[in-house]
């Protein structure tokens, strides 16, 4: 059991915005959505760029929140997250893009590992934290994925991987000290999760369909969302 009163600060650790394709969210949202459901800080983690988290943080004025900037970069093996970041990284071999984060004393997430990944021995024994709960995932894989935390004794986290900012907050971790990457290294945080409608799932891929000019697959997309939306009512 732990003891509330400990719990200092509570974090969203997965979190995308309009640097990404398939995001609209601007930073100045991500800032006030956070703060409103009671966030004390964010991890803005742009697809193949940390220019979202650097706008963030430039934006943010208060303190006691705090903004961890990180990017989410696509390899032959899969999604992988840099956190605590200061400068692009460079590579998109697994390897030597885990080397870059870990230059920057950053940590290295796997996300979602059970959708598009290749699950490298490899890769996974440099790892430092997998996302065990995916807001965006199916329960199946998530409960697969904190199985292989559990087996290769790894840290683990959730996260909303909110793509519009009504999700932000549907996971969060909470925090006995602002010592962030100590606890999360010992696993001492707490996991609060929480599912993303499905439908809203759609309403990203319609927006990364517009954002990227694949016009093709908007009729697909908005056809998948009414049929979720509907299914969920």
């Amino acid at each position: 059991m732990v003891n509330q009163s400990l719990i200092v600060i509570a974090i969203d650790f997965h979190i995308h915005s309009c640097f990404s394709f398939d995001s609209l969210t601007k930073p100045h949202q991500i800032l006030q959505e956070a703060r409103s459901k009671g966030l004390d800080g964010v991890a803005v983690t742009d697809h193949e760029t940390i220019q979202g988290g650097l706008a963030t943080a430039l934006l943010n004025r208060d303190p006691n929140f705090l903004v961890i900037v990180g990017a989410e970069y696509s390899t032959e093996a899969g999604d992988i997250i840099g956190l605590f970041l200061q400068e692009e990284i460079s590579s998109r071999d697994p390897l030597a893009l885990i080397r870059e984060i870990h230059q920057q004393d950053g940590l290295v997430l796997l996300p979602h590992p059970f959708h598009g990944h290749r699950l490298d021995p490899n890769i996974l024994k440099e790892v430092d934290i997998i996302e065990s709960f995916n807001a965006r995932e199916t329960p199946e894989n998530n409960r697969k994925a904190l199985d292989l935390a559990r087996k290769l004794n790894k840290p683990t986290m959730c996260g909303s991987d909110a793509h519009l900012a009504q999700d932000i907050g549907t996971c969060r971790m909470a925090f006995s000290t602002r010592d962030i990457k100590a606890e999360l290294v010992c696993k001492a945080a707490q996991l609060t999760t929480g599912y993303t409608p499905r439908y809203r799932t759609s309403v990203s891929q319609i927006i990364k369909s517009v954002k990227l000019r694949h016009y093709h697959s908007i009729p697909y997309h908005i056809l998948r969302l009414l049929k979720r939306f509907l299914a969920q009512g």
